[in-house]
């Protein structure tokens, strides 16, 4: 019976996840460049800095919209399946 009851995972959820991710991503290192304090070492590793903690920054955010995305179908799957029942 398990079978018949819809993914929480779509693949079309999981690319926009992806894509908000990597624009996220980008912006977040474009802010801490500015705070990275490693201007004597060049621009590359000021750059290398921000994508590193901008990278940890972004699989949180990719967590938190995959597990939200989850928990919100399964809620209204519930909410649907509690309807359809009650009739």
């Amino acid at each position: 019976m398990d079978n018949l009851r819809p993914k929480l995972v779509t693949k079309a959820g999981a690319i926009i996840d992806i894509a908000v991710t990597a624009l996220f991503f980008a912006w977040m290192t474009g802010i801490l460049r500015k705070h990275v304090p490693w201007e004597e070492a060049g621009e590359t590793a000021v750059l290398l800095g921000a994508a590193y903690c901008s990278l940890c920054l972004s699989g949180v955010l990719w967590l938190s919209l995959s597990l939200f995305r989850v928990t919100l179908v399964d809620q209204i799957f519930q909410r649907n399946a509690q309807r359809g029942a009650g009739r």
